[in-house]
């Protein structure tokens, strides 16, 4: 694939030449009309808990992640748009990284803390959005089961006092094509992670208890083989 990111300037980091959106575009309303009913013969999919995502203001949706169609799923389907980290890598073609900022994803430099990224989530929060937010940092490589949550999404969600939704995805990594597969995606009721934390500062130890209680919140609604290290 074609590296053909911005030229960048003395001191400047390409990211900080585009504009990046915290709000739906009219792209992303487009695809989703169609995207639904491109997926309908490949996709039954079942949703349970959709009155849990409140109608509006700041939230973090934080799904298990088990193939690359989860985010797929999740942009099409939520009842509110919702914004994504993504892989620095899928930006470095000129159209995909057009496409997705469109969408309102935005690039994280995986294996480190990445600053840049994590202010950008804060701007979508701050605008009043849904971030959604894979715990596990990156996909399941154990058989679809669910793996060690990191830190970010609980630092996200105390620093920026946003409820975190608690989502469950599974069938996600049997879709292909030919063959209808029942996809399901299961929300938990908000939590309030800052009424567990308690008042800041919060330090590691405090932010390794809130993952894990977004991850056994997670755990609980998945089927029982799905549940790794959580169940």
């Amino acid at each position: 694939m074609e590296n053909t990111l911005p030229e960048r300037k003395p001191g400047e980091h390409w990211r900080e030449q585009l504009p990046w959106f915290t709000h739906e575009t009219l792209l992303a309303k487009f695809v989703k009309k169609v995207g639904q009913g491109v997926l309908w013969p490949f996709i039954k999919p079942i949703f349970i808990g959709f009155e849990n995502i409140p109608p509006a203001g700041a939230c973090i949706l934080a799904p298990n992640h088990i193939s690359n169609f989860d985010p797929v799923m999740v942009g099409l389907y939520m009842p509110r748009h919702a914004f994504f980290m993504a892989k620095s890598e899928l930006f470095r073609n000129a159209f995909l990284r057009w496409f997705i900022r469109q969408w309102g994803a935005f690039p994280v430099e995986r294996g480190q803390r990445d600053a840049w990224a994590l202010q950008q989530a804060g701007r979508v929060l701050q605008a009043g959005q849904m971030l959604c937010m894979f715990p596990e940092g990156t996909r399941s490589k154990n058989g679809a089961k669910l793996g060690k949550g990191k830190p970010g999404t609980a630092k996200l969600a105390l620093e920026y006092n946003a409820p975190v939704l608690p989502t469950a995805i599974w069938g996600t990594h049997q879709v292909q094509a030919g063959k209808r597969t029942q996809v399901n995606i299961h929300i938990g009721r908000p939590l309030d992670l800052a009424a567990i934390a308690g008042s800041p500062p919060y330090d590691y130890e405090i932010l390794e208890e809130a993952t894990t209680v977004i991850m056994k919140h997670i755990a609980a609604m998945l089927p029982a083989e799905h549940r790794g290290l959580y169940a």
